[in-house]
């Protein structure tokens, strides 16, 4: 189910505009932003609190979501996400070349690929992260 909101999460906010000819455009970077790994990753928090919701074991219902640490991604992803900010500056950088060719095509295709991986790479830990937690508390 978890992963299943994964995918569905990663289709809704990275739709297939690679294939588009005007991928490349400074309009399309700018829709998106490297906070967007944040706002999929607030969507998948609000649906873990509703899995939780409905499946935790009564005595267990009261107590917020079980989570060692929401920050753990800042951990576990960090190298990723200096990756996807560098790729951000390099694909919203208009050079002599890139304004003479109008061409920022392949560093915008880099910087959404890096996006969308790193942006997976989040929910995996989080799912991660609240699985190990039930099992360590014998959640069941």
């Amino acid at each position: 189910m978890c992963q299943d909101k994964e995918q569905e999460l990663i289709e809704k906010y990275f739709r297939s505009q690679i294939c588009e000819p005007t991928f490349g455009s400074q309009d399309v970077i700018l829709e998106y932003t490297p906070d967007i790994s944040l706002k999929v990753e607030t969507e998948y928090k609000s649906f873990l609190e509703e899995v939780w919701k409905k499946n935790a074991p009564d005595s267990f219902k009261d107590r917020p979501l079980p989570f060692e640490e929401w920050n753990l991604r800042n951990i576990v992803t960090e190298d990723d996400r200096v990756a996807v900010e560098r790729a951000y500056r390099k694909a919203t950088t208009m050079n002599l070349w890139k304004r003479i060719t109008k061409n920022t095509h392949k560093d915008v295709l880099i910087y959404m690929d890096l996006l969308k991986s790193y942006t997976h790479e989040v929910l995996v830990t989080i799912r991660m992260d609240f699985m190990d937690e039930i099992e360590k508390n014998n959640i069941s």
